[in-house]
């Protein structure tokens, strides 16, 4: 390199350290200002919109930093398209910053219409969206929410429609009725907006043809509407006063609630409940309650509402069969089995009882605990003529239990006694608290409660029915059964999951039991046939029967106890660990059947299950009123059911075979977990002409029902 360029390369340094120096030691540069880059869609309008139709749309600026607050990124909005002056129309949004395109009335020139964002802050920067424009979508009406299948005379119930595809400023529907006469109810307004309620009374008295249709229309498109025809009934029977004795178990859960209340002209005016509940533990609790009221649904179902503690309410929704008896299909909307009972004594019990004590949990633990109890004296019971058997699944020790001297006390003015009975000092099963109401002479509604001095905590959530043995107590044998067929229903679990199973028995001489059944368990895919089966039994002189070795040869074998009672009937529970099930037999009518032998008005209550594909256990109880009449066909049935929480009803129909032992096969359609469902195969084991059992045999859901005469 040569000395002059050194020299001045040297010089241009010093002269810039120079200055560096003169400005106080920092070389200062100035600050770069955010500039504008683009505009982006934060909201950005459809790809296609019908005519007059709205969207809303939202832009703005980008600049090369973070933005701060002095910067503009605003933009401005503009419309165009194939048709002058017919692109549509902007306004204001109630978001800051957004706008409302508004379609035109008519689809323009080209089909499209494009939107330009232009920034505020530099308007060589713009973003665009083309809009199709499409022809206007159809107004669709639709009724939000099941509509009731049926509705007592004079009942009311509100309805709300839901409207779709309405641009008009104020969407809006028409409510009308009409039926095969001249009074067919009334609605209150006619006239409502999307999704707003109407208030439909249905006419005092049954139009012909027993149904009315319900309309509702839109506005601004009349040719657009949704009907719902709804039958109109009769009213329903009142809870005439009295005292009654309620129970409910909730369906799937460790829950059981048994009490008393007084029924005086439509109010409670006293009465007293145990509850036990499997909540962190098994506990109960105790409460009275001097008010509350009771009324008849809209569908013709009923609805007691009790007043607990000041603010606590329960309401049990449920149906009435004859004689001042119902089921109890929910509380407070969970939804579950019970029964409803006129008291009409409150004696002490005496005697020996078929006893049942069951969990209807399947899967808490909770001990199942059934057997004879012998009220040998007042107020004591020794332990002679008594024992328990115990299914525990494994938290007690299973099989018959003795009971050492145990104790009942006295009743209440409502009919409560308490049992303390006290299993033998080698036992497993601890000594069991049990409130018992009595209902009359021959039964009382049992509920496991807490010992005091133990924080009301409990064994097991469990709970059932004492029947009278009467003047049969410790004198039963095999002569007590032979002869007689035995209709049952039961509940429970096997290795599937959920278990029901039905059917008959019938016992004979030697000791062999032969009969008819339906099991399911979800396991199977077709609808199954009544399975024959045999077995043997014995009968100990306390009325316990037990039979052995119950099977069809290959799809099942069960064990069980049956437990008889003065009236031919008793608790069912089985006695293996591999299939847990308990219910109750009654003792079928000794001549053939006939279908005129299922035939007028029935009351009915049902146990729902299903396990859809998302694997979430679906449990429900459905209550209601039935219609069964005969014909050459068979048996035609119809009528409503709820879920048991007071929602609209829906729809039953089918037909049952007749067959002259009992056994009448069948379709039904409307039992469903949440929702009414299509047809299904039904077993229907008939008692007499007054009650039944029905079962569902196909592996789709689990059906069980009780079913009683309303006559």
């Amino acid at each position: 390199m040569s000395g002059r360029c050194l020299f001045f390369c040297f010089f241009a340094l010093v002269t810039i350290a120079g200055l560096v120096g003169c400005s106080g030691g920092s070389l200062s540069l100035p600050n770069p200002q955010p500039t504008p880059t683009s505009v982006i869609f934060l909201e950005s309008p459809p790809s296609s919109l019908a005519v007059n139709a709205k969207a809303t749309i939202d832009a703005q600026t980008e600049f090369s930093s973070v933005a701060g607050a002095s910067e503009n990124t605003e933009v401005t909005y503009a419309l165009s398209c194939g048709s002058a002056n017919a692109c549509g129309t902007l306004s204001t949004s109630n978001e800051v910053g957004a706008m409302v395109y508004t379609a035109p009335p008519a689809v323009p020139s080209g089909g499209t219409v494009t939107v330009t964002a232009t920034s505020v802050a530099d308007s060589s920067l713009a973003r665009t969206a083309v809009v199709t424009i499409v022809p206007p979508i159809p107004i669709a009406v639709m009724l939000l929410g099941t509509p009731p299948a049926s509705l007592q005379v004079g009942a009311t119930f509100q309805m709300h429609a839901q409207i779709a595809n309405d641009v008009s400023a104020n969407p809006q529907v028409t409510w009308a009725v009409t039926c095969g006469g001249t009074a067919c109810g009334s609605f209150d307004p006619t006239t409502t907006g999307n999704e707003v309620g109407t208030m439909y009374t249905a006419p005092a008295t049954i139009p012909a043809g027993n149904n009315v249709t319900v309309t509702a229309t839109s506005v601004t498109d009349t040719t657009k509407s949704v009907s719902a025809s709804i039958v109109i009934t009769p009213q329903a029977a009142m809870l005439a006063n009295g005292t009654y004795v309620f129970q409910w178990s909730e369906a799937g859960s460790g829950v059981f609630v048994t009490g008393v209340l007084v029924a005086q002209d439509g109010a409670i005016t006293g009465g007293e409940q145990d509850a036990v509940y499997d909540d962190a533990g098994p506990a109960s609790s105790f409460q009275q309650f001097n008010s509350g009221s009771y009324a008849t649904t809209a569908d013709g179902n009923l609805a007691i509402t009790i007043s607990l503690e000041p603010g606590e309410t329960e309401t049990l929704n449920g149906t009435l069969t004859s004689n001042q008896q119902g089921f109890v299909g929910g509380i407070d909307g969970v939804t579950g089995n019970g029964t409803v009972e006129l008291q009409s004594s409150t004696a002490a019990p005496s005697g020996g009882y078929a006893f049942s004590l069951d969990a209807m949990d399947f899967y808490d633990g909770s001990p199942w605990v059934d057997g004879i109890v012998n009220v040998d004296s007042p107020g004591g019971i020794s332990g002679s003529g008594s024992i328990l058997d115990v299914n525990g699944e494994g938290t007690y020790s299973s099989g018959p239990q003795e009971i050492g001297a145990s104790t009942v006390s006295a009743a209440d003015a409502n009919g409560r006694v308490l049992f303390q009975l006290n299993p033998v000092s080698n036992s497993a099963l601890p000594a069991l608290y049990v409130a018992g109401y009595v209902v009359d002479a021959t039964h009382m509604r049992l509920i496991e409660v807490g010992d005091p001095d133990n924080s009301y905590q409990v064994p097991g959530a469990i709970g059932g029915i004492a029947l009278a043995q009467g003047a049969s107590t410790g004198k039963f044998s095999a002569a007590s059964v032979v002869g007689s067929s035995y209709v049952f229903g039961a509940e429970g679990e096997d290795g599937q999951g959920v278990l029901q199973v039905a059917g008959v028995m019938t016992f004979g001489a030697g000791d062999k039991v032969t009969g008819t059944l339906n099991w399911n368990d979800l396991s199977g895919k077709s609808a199954q046939s009544p399975l024959p089966f045999t077995g043997s039994y014995t009968v100990d002189p306390t009325g316990r029967v037990t039979v052995t070795d119950l099977t069809d040869g290959s799809s099942f074998t069960y064990s069980l106890h049956f437990y008889l009672d003065a009236n031919g009937g008793g608790p069912v529970l089985s006695a293996d660990n591999d299939d847990v099930f308990a219910g109750q037999a009654f003792e079928q009518q000794a001549g053939g059947f006939s279908a005129a032998s299922f035939s007028g008005s029935y009351g009915f209550n049902a146990s729902l299950y299903n396990l859809p594909s998302n694997s979430v256990p679906e449990y429900a109880s459905a209550v209601g009123p039935i219609t069964v009449t005969p014909g050459s066909g068979g048996d035609a049935v119809s009528g409503f059911a709820d879920l048991g929480a007071g929602l609209p009803d829906f729809a039953v129909a089918g037909s049952f075979t007749p067959a002259a032992n009992g056994i009448f096969t069948g379709m039904l359609s409307g039992f469903g977990t949440t929702a009414a469902s299509p047809s299904s195969a039904f077993t229907l084991y008939l008692v007499d002409s007054t009650e039944g059992v029905a079962i569902e045999t196909a592996g789709t859901q689990l059906t069980l029902a009780r079913i009683a005469s309303r006559e």
